[in-house]
C-alpha cells in the first residue's frame, strides 16, 4: 500500500469544498488498490492565525510552508480560486519554489463546473475532474 502525503488548499468559509476533497480521497482509499493518504492541511478545529495583519500573514505563511513541506502534492479546488487567489497563489508559490524538490500542484474541478480560471490551469501540473479515481491517479503520478 502506498501512502501519499497531501495538502489541500482551503479557506474555512469554503469548508464544504475541503470536505468534498477529503471525501474523494476517502473513497479512493477504500476503492483504489495501493492508495492511502495523509492530509497535512490545517484542521478546522485548529485554525492557524488571523491573516489580516502583517504579523498574521508572516505567521500563516510559515505555518503553510511547514505543512506543505510534508506533502508531495498540493490539491487546489478550482471553485474557490477566484475568491482566495492571494492565499492560493502563496501556497502554490511555496509548493513550487520553497523547497529543493517542487511539490505537484493538482487543480480539481467541482462537478458541473464549466470553467477553470486560466491562471490556475497555468500554475497547475495537472487539472482533474471531481472524481476519486482521477484524483488518486494524479496524486500517484499515473496517467489517467
Amino acid at each position: 500500500m502506498s501512502t501519499y502525503h497531501v495538502f489541500i488548499s482551503h479557506a474555512w468559509a469554503y469548508s464544504e469544498r475541503y470536505n468534498g476533497v477529503v471525501n474523494l480521497l476517502d473513497i479512493a482509499s477504500n476503492t483504489c488498490s495501493n492508495f492511502s493518504y495523509v492530509d497535512y492541511s490545517v484542521p478546522k478545529h485548529d485554525p492557524a492565525v488571523d491573516p489580516n495583519s502583517e504579523i498574521g500573514i508572516r505567521q500563516l505563511t510559515a505555518i503553510l510552508k511547514n505543512q506543505i513541506a510534508r506533502a508531495s502534492s498540493v490539491i487546489v479546488p478550482a471553485g474557490m480560486y477566484v475568491n482566495n487567489r492571494y492565499w492560493i497563489q502563496k501556497e502554490i508559490s511555496l509548493a513550487k519554489n520553497g523547497f529543493e524538490k517542487p511539490k505537484k500542484i493538482i487543480a480539481i474541478r467541482r462537478r458541473g463546473q464549466q470553467r477553470t480560471p486560466q491562471d490556475l490551469i497555468d500554475l497547475s501540473d495537472q487539472v482533474v475532474s471531481w472524481n476519486s479515481a482521477s484524483l488518486a491517479k494524479a496524486i500517484a503520478g499515473t496517467a489517467e
